[in-house]
């Protein structure tokens, strides 16, 4: 009788909704703080599309993309969403146990934005520009812009800081004459009067932005849980592309980022505009060779089998 009472509970427990069982909870790393870029985890939660999948996600912001992938590493989180790319591929090529598993950016969503005395990438020429890194994402994205005008990093001074908030604080105390920033700061940034040289895809189209990222161990032991998270935050970025929810994809990251609205609306007109986020689930290895030979212009001793960067969660 005791067995079948048993038997019973656990049917009953099979049957249950996904929403009435308790949730698995997920430590998740991301960058700087609530931003653009990570608008689908917001409208993910906001939704409820993590809750469908049975899904609680902890997200824990770092000042680095650097800071993000050792954290991953290490363990301490077991997923991480906009992570540059640069960081990632450097702690692969040495050996770190972590893999991309989507492409979130498709292109860079930045704007170099410089002081108003700052009339083109020209004028830059012995000034001082802020990005994240030496070898980072937004120093790749530079490099190819100053290219354009005949410059290398040789004609430049460097502040480097990870995060959009922190390069936007250097321009705006005069730290750096420019600084990568991105949407929504961007748009602060030229409300505050700074002049926008050009925007990264208009620049240096096809070259990605950044992915989401697994601690393999993890993962491998894990699929279906990785699954449910990338298929929650895949939907979010199919609800974000629906023009219908711009008014509420607004008032979503507004109301956790304390960011001005219009500033956001008009992140949200630039992301749709450029096709910003990665529709696909599907890793595309074209993305990620157009970005490896771009940091191998950067950093021309770096080497890595590109294909080691991906794990399949099928």
């Amino acid at each position: 009788m005791k067995g079948i009472v048993k038997a019973a509970a656990l049917c009953a427990l099979l049957a249950m909704p996904a929403t009435a069982r308790a949730d698995e909870t997920l430590q998740v790393g991301g960058v700087g703080g609530a931003n653009a870029v990570v608008w689908p985890h917001y409208i993910a939660e906001a939704k409820g599309f993590y809750k469908d999948e049975g899904l609680t996600i902890n997200l824990f912001y770092s000042q680095s993309n650097a800071a993000v992938a050792q954290a991953l590493t290490a363990g301490s989180t077991t997923m991480a969403i906009a992570a540059g790319l640069t960081d990632p591929m450097y702690a692969i090529a040495s050996g770190a146990n972590i893999a991309i598993v989507r492409i979130d950016g498709q292109v860079g969503p930045y704007a170099l934005m410089a002081a108003k005395d700052i009339k083109s990438i020209k004028d830059l020429k012995g000034h001082v520009v802020s990005i994240d890194e030496a070898k980072g994402t937004t120093m790749l994205y530079f490099l190819k812009m100053l290219a354009k005008y005949g410059m290398t990093r040789n004609d430049v001074d460097f502040l480097y800081a990870g995060a959009t908030a922190a390069r936007f604080a250097a321009l705006e105390s005069g730290a750096s004459s420019a600084a990568m920033i991105t949407a929504p700061q961007l748009f602060t940034a030229q409300a505050h009067g700074y002049v926008n040289l050009g925007y990264v895809p208009d620049l240096v189209p096809d070259v990605p932005f950044c992915a989401e990222l697994a601690n393999r161990s993890w993962a491998q032991s894990h699929k279906a849980t990785a699954r449910k998270f990338i298929a929650a935050y895949a939907k979010a970025i199919t609800w974000f592309d629906d023009t219908k929810n711009r008014a509420e994809a607004v008032d979503i990251l507004a109301a956790v980022s304390k960011m001005d609205k219009d500033d956001i609306a008009k992140s949200y007109d630039l992301f749709r505009k450029i096709n910003y986020f990665d529709p696909s689930n599907q890793v595309s290895m074209k993305k990620l060779e157009n970005y490896y030979n771009a940091q191998r212009e950067v950093d021309p001793s770096f080497k890595l089998d590109v294909s080691k960067l991906v794990m399949k969660l099928d």
